[in-house]
């Protein structure tokens, strides 16, 4: 396994979407059923709105009010989610020294996860009550588009 390099920090959200974020999460107390609770844990929906916000090149999204979801200790569990963070990071300064600052890369995936949430929150309550299919819908519509 691969040194990660952001495991002394914390996986935040915006406090003000946090209740809506755990309803979709089955380890948030979200609904029994995947079809209601897309997401296994807070930080597999903190990494696809990542990704979202990246894929849609959206400005990075400062929050000042934000909770704890986890420590990010909990990527060396899917190294390669530290390899995608720091491939955007790498994408959007073209600068192969400013990887060495873990501090400035993890906080651009924090903003870039903070600019995708309501993104995705919107997704998931788009349609008939049955967020997993919104969500499939957007993903089929990302592939389309290549």
């Amino acid at each position: 396994m691969s040194e990660n390099p952001f495991a002394s920090y914390n996986v935040e959200l915006p406090r003000t979407y946090s209740e809506d974020i755990k309803s979709l999460c089955k380890t948030g107390g979200g609904k029994v059923t995947y079809e209601f609770a897309p997401f296994a844990r807070q930080i597999d929906f903190w990494y696809f709105a990542f990704l979202h916000a990246v894929k849609n090149k959206l400005d990075p999204a400062q929050e000042s009010d934000t909770v704890n979801i986890t420590p990010a200790s909990i990527l060396s569990n899917d190294p390669y989610r530290i390899t995608h963070i720091q491939i955007a990071f790498l994408g959007k300064f073209h600068d192969l020294s400013l990887l060495s600052d873990h501090r400035k890369v993890f906080d651009y995936a924090l903003q870039m996860a903070n600019a995708g949430i309501p993104y995705i929150l919107q997704i998931l309550k788009d349609t008939d009550d049955r967020p997993l299919w919104s969500l499939l819908d957007e993903i089929e519509s990302n592939i389309r588009s290549h």
